[in-house]
């Protein structure tokens, strides 16, 4: 094998790695490595054994978990019969993506980096490791790593006399070519409307709208809807699991994109993509208008590559020297505060420079494609008809959530829940952003039809596993209750089956603390827990609340746990209780894990190092669970 081949795995779970990999690939093709870029779970793993140079990439999700598309890669990796040499003809390096809030901070990368090195892998270059939470993003790690990397790669390959690594901004062939199918004449903007067919993989399927109400008062700075969506068949997620909507861009915006892009073509003349793959699947039929409307996520904040890219199709030197700038790494803080910080839309770009025009070969390759967007199931399964014989049986309270589940009992096929916040806010350049897939979900109504998959959640299925007896302390303030509220539901459902079988049953208490800004404003689905409450009882399942914007002090969850302390240590110290916390992903996991260290320490009479050591242990045993975003 060509001792200039490089091989770049990678995993992705919502798109962000697979677009660092295409990015990772540009620079190598620019240092002259012939690249092979694939998915972990469509390479055969067997194939490592000719493979001398690789790079991978992965995300962590959930509690410490590899993606769903490296779960196979990952199998494989983990067989007992592999002899401890059987990758010593590799030479690797790897990098992760994960959120330094989580406990277990890029568990998967550090996971497969040692395992390789168990079998016998040797690495060439330092892990990378890149942080959500970083002022500058993921790009924070990964822009030097990759600067890094390269200077590596050279250093081991040095390039021939007179060879010199590609420019930035000099173009590279496209991946994918799009041009006109002139063999098909051209559709009228309606024509084709009710023939659009979306292919989202064998794993997809349609459901129905039934509601879509906002919850919060109108006064409110912010819109929250809680959805009601029919499924074709019975649901079968656990709890924790998430539901993947993929968004389409609005005409509006796809008017101002044809306007942009200037592009010498029909917007409803059919188009050829090649190469194409089952891999790589676009709508059918497929035109500029189709593909801006449902593949192309124009309003996306643009990466480094998108300004090499724009570079080459410049026509002013101006710009270009601005543009060239922007690919340089030593550039790295102006370029996030010319994109990251007001939230600049490739739109944006393109109308500030207005030089660029984009070739429609390339469109696909410049432009990143509109990803799957999870939102957390905020119901159980089969929980539909059993909120409506509960629900119908309690008195309503005044709160700001309608009780959807009452006239949304299960008929023949199934429903979900979802609790989903809107993004829509103004810059620091005074303008409004909206985001992609909230924007097009704010729009549904009763009756529309979409394509949706469902993510195991790093809280599926963990409930179910939990036995009745054992109380279960959940942790979640705003949207981040949609989850805990599958949960309370699951358990709820775990108990009806027993309870007349097993009239002696004393199952453990489920205490949800709740924070929200005020009682009339954001306290989702409180009109249920005082329901739930009065049915079963607060030995069974309580809710207490934390109005940050109610009183004369500010109140979170975190002091509801130590206002709660003695209770919280009963549960998880002395019964072996189990900890979900929920929500954003900013100060909040940080405070609760403070507030539980103080709780075991005053509680449990431990030591602040004896408490650090008991969390720690029960992030290992499964009993503190985190799910954040």
């Amino acid at each position: 094998m060509d001792e200039c081949e490089i091989t770049l795995l990678y995993a992705s779970e919502t798109g962000t790695t697979e677009n660092l990999a295409e990015e990772l690939g540009r620079t190598l093709e620019r240092l002259h490595f012939n690249v092979t870029m694939m998915e972990m779970d469509f390479f055969e793993p067997k194939r490592l054994l000719a493979t001398p140079l690789v790079v991978f990439m992965c995300p962590t999700t959930g509690q410490g978990d590899m993606p769903e598309n490296m779960h196979k890669f990952w199998r494989f990796l983990l067989r007992k019969k592999l002899p401890a040499d059987f990758l010593q003809a590799m030479r690797f390096t790897t990098f992760g993506l994960g959120d330094s809030t989580y406990p277990k901070y890029n568990w998967a990368v550090k996971k497969l980096h040692k395992r390789l090195l168990q079998l016998g892998g040797q690495e060439f270059y330092i892990r990378g490791e890149g942080d959500e939470q970083h002022s500058e993003g993921v790009d924070g790690a990964f822009v030097p790593w990759v600067e890094g990397l390269s200077t590596k790669l050279l250093e081991l390959f040095p390039l021939p006399a007179g060879v010199d690594p590609i420019p930035s901004h000099q173009l590279l062939p496209p991946k994918l070519t799009v041009e006109v199918d002139d063999g098909k004449p051209a559709y009228t903007s309606t024509s084709y409307a009710a023939d659009i067919s979306i292919d989202r993989g064998p794993s997809s399927f349609t459901v129905t709208v039934d509601k879509n109400e906002r919850v919060t008062a109108a006064t409110h700075f912010q819109d929250v809807r809680h959805l009601t969506l029919s499924l074709p068949h019975p649901p079968t997620h656990s709890p924790g699991d998430a539901l993947s909507i993929l968004a389409t861009n609005p005409s509006e915006v796809v008017k101002e994109a044809l306007q942009i892009l200037n592009l010498p073509v029909d917007a409803d003349q059919p188009l050829r993509i090649t190469p194409n793959s089952s891999s790589t699947r676009f709508i059918s039929p497929l035109t500029l208008r189709t593909l801006l409307t449902h593949h192309l996520d124009v309003t996306a904040i643009p990466r480094r590559s998108f300004f090499a890219f724009c570079a080459a199709f410049c026509s002013d030197e101006f710009h270009r020297e601005r543009l060239v700038d922007f690919t340089d790494p030593k550039y790295a803080e102006e370029l996030y505060d010319y994109t990251t910080r007001p939230r600049r839309s490739i739109l944006e770009v393109l109308q500030e420079f207005d030089s660029v025009k984009i070739p429609l070969a390339y469109l696909v390759e410049v432009i990143p494609r509109i990803k799957g967007r999870l939102f957390s199931i905020a119901s159980a399964s089969g929980q539909h008809a059993l909120s409506q014989r509960i629900l119908q049986q309690s008195p309503t309270t005044n709160s700001t959530t309608s009780t959807a589940a009452l006239d949304s009992a299960d008929e023949g096929g199934g429903k979900l829940d979802l609790l989903v916040a809107i993004v829509r806010y103004r810059t620091v350049i005074k303008r409004i952003r909206q985001g992609l897939c909230t924007r097009y979900i704010a729009a549904l109504k009763p009756g529309d039809r979409l394509s949706v998959t469902i993510n195991r959640g790093g809280l599926g299925g963990a409930v179910r596993r939990v036995h009745l007896h054992t109380p279960i302390l959940l942790i979640g303030p705003g949207t981040g209750v949609a989850p805990l509220r599958a949960m309370i539901w699951e358990r709820l459902a775990q108990l009806e089956d027993v309870g007349s079988s097993n009239n002696g049953l004393h199952p453990g208490k489920t205490l949800l603390l709740f924070g929200c800004r005020g009682v009339n404003a954001d306290y989702y689905f409180g009109d249920e827990w005082q329901a739930l409450q009065q049915r079963y009882g607060e030995r069974v399942v309580e809710v207490r609340t934390a109005f940050s914007r109610d009183g004369p002090e500010k109140r979170y969850v975190q002091h509801l746990i130590r206002e709660a302390m003695g209770e919280v240590w009963s549960m998880v110290g002395e019964r072996g209780g189990i900890v979900y916390v929920c929500g954003s992903s900013g100060r909040m996991p940080a405070a609760v894990r403070e507030a539980l260290i103080e709780v075991f320490e005053e509680a449990g009479g431990m030591s602040r190092d004896a408490a650090e050591a008991y969390l720690l242990t029960m992030e290992n045993e499964g009993r503190y669970r985190q799910e954040t975003w």
